[in-house]
């Protein structure tokens, strides 16, 4: 141990401020979207910023974070060895030839398995085993045997010992130790420096071995002996006293808190942080002063000293020059106990785990408003203005003011708040105004952006007003045409689909659809009922309404530059017009119609479009909406809109292609088509998705897929069969039980949209975060 030597102890101290802690698992959001469902039919509303909602403190304090100290939230790998240490080591094992010595003394012991290892030298440059340390662990004690005055044949033999420690896995260390001469020697020796520096190497492996009461017992010999021989200053006492304390911290938690009391523990550590006060375990060692308390149940008092340690420290509310793996288990401790942290009648010493505390509506936000004068926030003084701001708002109904805070990194989080509140009282200009303003800004992530968007919705579908979402709300001020305009283009294609699938009447999608000027979404305004028309077998409908749409224009589109995903999918529907006005048109030959069919059918189950009231719906649209009504808007002649109803089992794609197949009869031109066909209805029944999207749970007969693979392997060329058919319908019973337990009709193949988020992490593969 020593220098980084509690680098492979923090793994073992990380439950301490993390795996024992509740968690706030209500923070960030739930599930997410379930398959089979399109990550276009899912929306978030999910505000991640600092706008006063319950239960999210953990959310508000990462922000915080995220805004004035990032780094303390950057990924860390407590196995990481920093490659100096390295080279260090290299350095030592080849300047006392540290090599040779494990070839004379151990090479008889190698395990077989690591033969090749052990050939090539390996294990002197990389650790290879697990549970005993590495080479952070093997440097420091270098480190101290270099500074020990031993003699270096000593030195040389102690090193190899600690290394096979480190490498126990290639060696059969057990049988070594018992047939080693100059281990026997070390053992009878009287004691000594040469002793206490090998029984630290037994006391490490107890440690590293889990036995805990043992290693502190043994840990505490070494540095008695120590001290009765004169060496009260040094790495080995030092470092045995240190390990002493872990393996103390360690065995309390353990369960022995019956017999080992924190005030017992705490003398351990005041008497080393008042021996040693510059020693490079201090903080690890005061850490662990404030960690005994979580072991024995007084979680007041260990959120006290949490918050008190990351306040002196000034973690979150001060410039500091680098961050160790210490100050990111701090912040993670902090952030796994906020949550609970912020329920409880606790003095905070910090003003940003104050604001988070705040922000999240606990109870008694009145007595924690009271510390908004007492906290420390540094140089960050807005974080105790913003803490004001939202008591005022909280206490006293006043509104927020976004403009404050311009120039600091709360100021998009002041205008969210700001937009929130003005949507609460129904101001929605000001609201979309100040959207405006944060994609103008550009420091607002897309995710925030579009949440943002969604409580917009959500707010006018309170009032049954969907339509002056997309006729009142529309974000199409010329100052924010910059690349974040672009993306919201995309989001606002979501939006717009839902709201026109499921809450606009035929004069409001009138309205709707003349009222918006953008040909992308014109289209998404269209799309739903262009594929309820198809899926309803409404050939000329859907000729209608693709003639209302000005393709090219919609795939100039300057925001389909931010997303490939969706200009392919628009290509796809812009690929089936002519086989539509093939199926629209009565006079197509058979072989055409079969073509076409088979195409809109392969559309249709591809692409996972299912018949409109068969989607599993999010909880904003649920919310609002009365009913799933069957019917889609479709134009019955040019200009000439109306509600047509849709059939309650419309034909499934399979269907299509059983006609389709039929269609093609046995022309001998077709040979590849009907092949092609028969495939595709085979691997229909592979898989839920395939089932839910291509079969729609029709009780089509296991003798049917049958059939169809003994004719594609009969009557077809080799070069056009498959080897396997497919039924994956055994337990089929027109009824489907979801994961709460209810029976539904087999049609709602998805369960509820249990979460407002992404399947991909973004509609149409945009990157949100």
């Amino acid at each position: 141990m020593g220098r980084f030597a509690w680098q492979y102890s923090l793994l073992l101290s990380v439950m301490l401020i993390a795996s024992l802690l509740p968690r706030d698992l209500e923070a960030g959001g739930g599930p997410p979207c379930q398959q089979p469902i399109a990550s276009r039919y899912c929306s978030s509303t999910q505000l991640d910023m600092l706008v006063p909602q319950e239960g999210r403190a953990k959310v508000f304090l990462e922000q915080l974070i995220r805004a004035y100290q990032p780094e303390l939230l950057d990924y860390f790998d407590p196995f990481e060895v920093a490659p100096v240490i390295i080279d260090q080591v290299k350095d030592f094992h080849q300047t006392y030839e540290i090599g040779d010595l494990v070839e004379q003394e151990l090479g008889t012991f190698v395990r077989n398995e690591h033969e090749e290892i052990f050939r090539k030298g390996e294990y002197l440059t990389q650790t290879h085993c697990y549970g005993s340390g590495d080479f952070s662990n093997l440097n420091s004690y270098y480190d101290g045997l270099k500074m020990s005055n031993l003699e270096p044949d000593k030195v040389r033999y102690l090193a190899m010992l600690r290394l096979a420690l480190v490498q126990n896995c290639l060696f059969n260390l057990d049988d070594y130790m018992k047939s080693s001469v100059m281990v026997k020697e070390l053992m009878d020796k009287e004691q000594s420096a040469y002793k206490n520096w090998f029984q630290y190497i037994e006391a490490a492996a107890l440690y590293h071995d889990g036995f805990f009461p043992e290693a502190a017992d043994r840990f505490s010999v070494i540095a008695l002996a120590e001290e009765t021989q004169g060496r009260k200053k040094g790495w080995l006492i030092e470092t045995a006293r240190y390990m002493e304390i872990l393996a103390l911290f360690h065995n309390g938690r353990e369960g022995q808190e019956e017999v080992f009391l924190p005030a017992i523990f705490n003398s351990f550590t005041e008497a080393f942080l008042m021996d040693y006060p510059q020693s490079e375990y201090r903080r690890h060692v005061m850490d662990m002063e404030t960690g005994i308390w979580l072991h024995y149940g007084d979680r007041d008092r260990y959120y006290t000293e949490l918050l008190r340690s990351v306040s002196l420290d000034e973690l979150v509310t001060s410039d500091i020059d680098s961050v160790d793996q210490l100050d990111r288990l701090a912040i993670n401790a902090l952030l796994a106990n906020i949550g609970d942290i912020a329920t409880r009648p606790l003095k905070h010493r910090d003003g940003i785990t104050l604001l988070a505390a705040i922000l999240s509506k606990p109870e008694d936000v009145e007595s924690l408003c009271l510390q908004t004068t007492d906290v420390v926030s540094a140089k960050y003084e807005e974080v105790s203005r913003y803490s004001v701001m939202v008591c005022e708002y909280l206490l006293e109904g006043e509104k927020p003011a976004g403009d404050k805070y311009k120039g600091t990194p709360l100021y998009s989080h002041a205008l969210a708040f700001e937009a929130m509140v003005n949507l609460e009282q129904g101001e929605f200009n000001k609201t979309s105004m100040l959207v405006s303003s944060l994609l103008a800004e550009n420091v607002t992530s897309l995710e925030d952006i579009f949440a943002l968007r969604t409580k917009q919705l959500e707010a006018r579908l309170k009032n049954n007003a969907a339509l002056a979402f997309i006729l009142e709300d529309s974000i199409t001020d010329a100052s924010t045409e910059n690349g974040h305009f672009s993306e919201l283009r995309i989001l606002d294609t979501v939006l717009y689909e839902q709201v026109s699938r499921y809450f606009l009447s035929t004069n409001d999608f009138i309205s709707a659809f003349s009222g918006t000027d953008s040909p992308l979404l014109k289209f998404a305004l269209i799309r739903p009922h262009l594929d309820e028309a198809m899926i309803q077998e409404d050939w000329r409908g859907a000729v209608l309404l693709s003639q209302e749409l000005n393709w090219q224009k919609v795939l100039q589109a300057s925001a389909l530059q931010k997303s490939s995903k969706l200009r392919e999918e628009i290509e796809l529907y812009v690929e089936l017009q002519n086989s539509l006005t093939s199926l629209a048109s009565g006079k197509a030959t058979e072989e055409i119609r079969a073509k076409a069919l088979s195409d809109v059918a392969y559309f249709l189950y591809e692409n996972h479009i299912a018949p409109r009231c068969s989607y599993a719906r999010t909880r904003l649209v649920e919310s609002y909406l009365d009913g799933c009504k069957r019917h889609y808007i479709h134009l019955t002649a040019e200009d000439v809109w109306a509600e047509n109803t849709a059939e309650d089992q419309p034909r499934a794609p399979i269907e299509m292609f059983e006609e389709a197949l039929e269609l093609y009869g046995n022309n001998e031109g077709t040979t590849a088509a009907r092949a092609r066909l028969l495939r595709i209805m085979l691997f229909c029944a592979k898989g839920a998705n395939n089932v839910s999207y291509c079969l729609r749970w029709k009780d089509i007969p296991k003798k049917q897929f049958h059939s169809w693979f003994e004719t594609l392997a009969l009557k077809y060329p080799k070069s056009e069969q498959v080897k396997y058919w497919y039924y994956d319908l055994p337990f089929y019973t027109g009824v489907y039980i979801n994961r709460d337990g209810q029976e539904l009709d087999q049609e709602y193949w998805y369960e509820e949209d249990a979460y407002l988020g992404y399947l991909d992490g973004g509609p149409y593969g945009l990157s949100i975060h």
